[in-house]
């Protein structure tokens, strides 16, 4: 009786918990139930087990079951090596082999899971409650879960809920538990797409609440990234930035079937393209940031009409483009005809290139090119080109250039090609020029631009008069004194100084601005102050009008006092300042900042400078800035920018510097960005680099200190080793390891392109623990031991009565730093952003008398890199060196330059053992990005290759 009540079967057991850990994650369950209870005798799943128990299985649920064995995973896992031993990708075999093992595994069960309603299963899952494991029957459903995302306010706080749509139905991802890419609820599994698996990996490590209080960094960081793929729910709780602005009427032209011409409307929304169906709004998403773009109805459909009226078989096609077959585009030259009549309705053509069906003209460009008058800035040029016997339109040809084509059609309907020498000869001159009908208005600079190796052929040469042109080309030479200094300079000017010197007076000569960009320490302000001198003896009853940050007010009074006593200057500025003041009979500089100047610009537009010079000029880098808008109303003959990095963030900050000095030169703000800025920053464009370089060369000025002083007293840097003790390494590689597995699984998921930010962050932070534990947030700190600080005091003791200079990037730094020196009885100066300009400047002035006894200056990297003279100082402790070089070099330039006479000791303080180690080498390794002009912060990250970042984490 008993054996007829026992009940014996077999089924699989999954183990969901070591899916991806263990190769044993299917094994077979024998069951045997009877009066006495149920009873699970678990066995290997071997490829015996399988073929005693499934043999029956139909051949691919059979090669679907083995592949997920012990035997068929380990197989799948030699395999992975083998092809990461082929490939030679130097991505670290376990790292390779855990990205790649996941992807494989989930295939395996994609495979199966058609067959798996054949075999029995059961799984092995904690008890909620007690925790001890559970053995249970499940299901594995044929219903395909879906992502979507939805973004909730609670508590004021955003809030990301991921969604998991089956059959229709929405549940919450809490509904589940997920065991990789397998979703389980109520013993049911549900298989993720690998590409969902992996999306849902990447919002854990990426940790989406760590924004919830900042809603444009969720959108840039974490809804731009899922957007790309998903639908995402934002609920009207983010800043949503609207364009309404005319469009651009713009014609693609393409081929398709190798049998016809199509010709696609579009309207270009200040950068955004639409094309399509009209709806009232076009939306898209730039950095996460949600732009919505007003469609302008009325003008998309006169366009529309307008390309219906160009081909009577248009206005039968009704899907929003145009096509014929090739043979009715060229009947009657038609493509010919419709082709200008676009342009002469200023209708963007793109596209033209890409036509592979139309022929090209056998008759090569015949230019000529002829001045015909030239005035203060411009030069007016008669200008032909033809191919042939037919002339080439110049609103037509300047068109072309600029949307970057390099053939047109002609009246014969084949492509008159523009050939790379033509190129390289007139593009620059046509697309910088204004167009007068035929003619061309030309900015007289690209003279110097164009002619830096003059040719007879060249026309713009004879525009510069021949003594100019002698005068420029004896400049060129060493030792050749071109103007003399004048003689009430109260100062010796070096020989570079009185090149620079030279070369402002020469630029000024063809009314052209100059950015002098020498290396800090240089002497830019003294060739400047000779420069006015000079001007002031030139042009009676001028005046000079210098516009620099409100902390370098003072020192620039007090140059022109030490340098030009015999200049009056005038500083205007404070709540007491007097337009009335600024005048030709009491003063020769006035000495302005640059919110003054924008609060006064009404009164000083009106007012005729002779001279304006505008230091650290990347501050107005920004077209759109009111100080930017400010500067190029003022009334100026003669124009100087000062600036040790006049790119900061990328090639779009020249333009507005450019615009000041040159104005017109380089276009509006639309073209320099398309042509250069982003050909330059965006695709590393070898080309437009080129010639940029050669239109801006002649007037820009850069010398480093390698090059011209090698005068000055000796500089000695040396690396000051820190070793960590116990508790300070311990809490730097908890961090470490932390930020490692967080930063490569997004790298892996998003791309090191989008991952720079969160290389950056990583970086700042380990910095921050080699620095001092205590700038890290209280819950993170686990010692608050600084190895750093500790040496510091160490060598402050030793070095007696020297003065010292104390930089860190990290203001927070400086106070914890204050508060030891208090401690210690050191008296010391402080200096970061918050700092007013008169206290900078007294404190500047006491730290340089020799009876001043304070010994320590600590001063903030970003607030006092600049406009700083230190001489008093000679040794330099730069606290948490920056990973450009030439921001370190400009900080420990205050105390190294013109003027100082004792030997000069700098000590990068780097913790041995540390991301600031590998960055030391990296610098050394990749000696151009430390040596790069680009100054900013972000500098160095953007141009480090995945390898660089696998090594900095290492």
């Amino acid at each position: 009786m008993a054996d007829r009540k026992t009940e014996k079967k077999t089924a699989l057991l999954l183990l969901p918990r070591q899916l991806t850990q263990q190769k044993s994650i299917l094994r077979s369950l024998h069951i045997t139930k009877n009066v006495l209870g149920v009873k699970y005798d678990i066995a290997e799943l071997d490829s015996r087990e399988m073929l005693r128990l499934y043999s029956d299985l139909p051949g691919q649920a059979k090669q679907g079951l083995y592949g997920l064995t012990p035997e068929g995973l380990y197989r799948m896992e030699d395999d992975i090596i083998k092809r990461h031993k082929q490939q030679k990708s130097g991505v670290q075999l376990s790292q390779f082999l855990k990205a790649a093992y996941a992807r494989k595994l989930q295939e395996h069960f994609e495979f199966f899971k058609p067959f798996a309603h054949l075999v029995k299963w059961y799984h092995q899952l904690p008890n909620a409650s007690t925790g001890n494991m559970i053995t249970a029957p499940c299901s594995f459903s044929n219903y395909k879960p879906f992502l979507k995302f939805e973004v909730l306010k609670e508590k004021d706080e955003l809030v990301l809920q991921t969604i998991i749509t089956i059959n229709g139905t929405n549940y919450p991802l809490e509904n589940f538990n997920r065991f990789h890419f397998l979703l389980e609820s109520k013993n049911e599994y549900f298989l993720l797409a690998s590409k969902d698996y992996q999306t849902l990996e990447w919002l854990v490590q990426k940790n989406p609440s760590q924004y919830s209080a900042d809603a444009p960094s969720l959108a840039e960081n974490i809804l731009s990234r899922l957007e790309e793929s998903y639908t995402v729910e934002r609920n009207n709780l983010f800043s949503v930035t609207t364009i309404e602005v005319p469009p651009v009427r713009r014609v693609l032209l393409s081929e398709i079937s190798n049998s016809f011409l199509v010709l696609t409307p579009q309207w270009v929304y200040d950068g955004y393209i639409a094309e399509g169906e009209w709806k009232e709004y076009f939306e898209t998403t730039n950095r996460g940031e949600t732009i919505v773009v007003k469609r302008d109805k009325e003008m998309e459909a006169a366009f529309k009409k307008e390309l219906v009226a160009l081909h009577p078989n248009f206005i039968k096609q009704l899907n929003g483009w145009y096509y014929l077959s090739f043979a009715e585009a060229q009947k009657k030259q038609w493509f010919l005809k419709v082709y200008h009549q676009l342009l002469d309705m200023d209708i963007e053509l793109a596209g033209m290139d890409m036509l592979t069906h139309f022929r090209y003209s056998a008759h090569k460009p015949v230019t000529k090119m002829t001045i015909i008058k030239k005035d203060a800035q411009v030069l007016l040029a008669d200008f032909s080109l033809q191919f042939g016997e037919e002339k080439i339109a110049l609103p037509e040809l300047q068109k072309m250039l600029i949307a970057g084509q390099r053939a047109l059609m002609l009246k014969d309907g084949s492509f008159g090609v523009l050939t790379e020498s033509w190129i390289a000869e007139y593009a620059t001159i046509i697309k910088h020029s204004k167009i007068e009908k035929k003619q061309l208005n030309v900015p007289q600079w690209l003279a110097i631009s164009e002619q830096k190796n003059p040719t007879e052929n060249q026309p713009l040469k004879i525009t510069v008069s021949d003594d100019w042109w002698q005068n420029w080309e004896r400049w060129q030479q060493p030792g050749e004194v071109v103007y003399k200094a004048p003689a009430s300079i109260q100062a010796t000017l070096r020989p570079y100084q009185q090149k620079g010197f030279e070369w402002l007076k020469m630029l000024s000569a063809i009314n052209a601005g100059a950015c002098l960009a020498d290396d800090m320490g240089l002497g830019k302000t003294l060739q400047t102050i000779c420069f006015i001198t000079d001007r002031m003896e030139q042009v009676k009853g001028g005046m000079a009008l210098i516009v620099c940050p409100s902390s370098l007010i003072y020192n620039w009074q007090q140059e022109i006092t030490k340098f030009a006593p015999h200049l009056r200057s005038y500083i205007h500025h404070g709540a007491a300042r007097n337009i009335s003041s600024i005048n030709a009979e009491t003063m020769d500089v006035c000495i302005t900042s640059y919110g003054t100047m924008r609060s006064d610009i009404e009164q000083l537009s009106a007012i005729v400078f002779d001279v304006a010079v505008v230091d650290e000029s990347h501050n107005i880098k920004n077209p759109s800035a009111q100080s930017t808008r400010a500067i190029y109303q003022l009334q100026v003959r003669s124009r100087i920018a000062l600036s040790g990095t006049p790119v900061m963030n990328n090639t779009f900050d020249l333009y507005s510097q450019l615009e000041f000095l040159l104005p017109g030169m380089f276009g509006t703000k639309e073209f320099f960005k398309r042509e250069y800025a982003d050909a330059i920053d965006r695709d590393r464009n070898e080309e437009k680099i080129a010639a940029l370089q050669k239109l801006t060369a002649p007037f820009i000025l850069r010398r480093t200190k390698e090059q011209v002083a090698k005068d000055l007293p000796e500089k000695t840097e040396t690396v000051l080793w820190c070793n960590m003790n116990a508790s300070q390494k311990e809490m730097y590689e908890g961090i470490k390891e932390n930020i490692k597995s967080n930063l490569f699984l997004n790298i892996k998921t998003e791309g090191l392109g989008k991952s720079k930010l969160a290389v950056l962050q990583g970086i700042m932070k380990l910095k921050q623990v080699c620095s001092s534990p205590l700038l890290l947030p209280a819950e993170e700190q686990t010692t608050g031991h600084s190895v750093k600080t500790e040496m510091l005091l160490e060598e402050l003791a030793n070095l007696g009565n020297h003065k010292v200079l104390v930089f860190s990037q990290f203001t927070k730094m400086l106070n914890l730093l204050a508060e030891s020196f208090t401690k210690k009885g050191i008296s010391f100066y402080q200096l970061d952003g918050s700092t007013p300009p008169r206290q900078r400047a007294a404190m500047v002035a006491d730290f340089q008398e020799p009876s001043n006894t304070t010994s320590v200056f600590l001063i903030s990297l970003m607030a006092g890199n600049t406009g700083l003279t230190l001489t008093a100082a000679d040794y330099v402790f730069l606290f948490d060196p920056w990973w450009n070089n030439a921001v370190q070099q400009q900080a420990i330039d205050r105390t190294h330059r013109i003027g100082q006479t004792k030997n000069v000791f700098a000590y990068k303080m780097i913790c041995k053992d540390t991301i600031e180690e590998k960055i030391i080498q990296l610098q050394q390794r990749k000696k151009e990005l430390s040596d790069n002009l680009i100054g900013d912060n972000e500098g160095f990250v953007k141009q480090l290759s995945k390898e660089d970042v696998e090594f900095l984490f290492s």
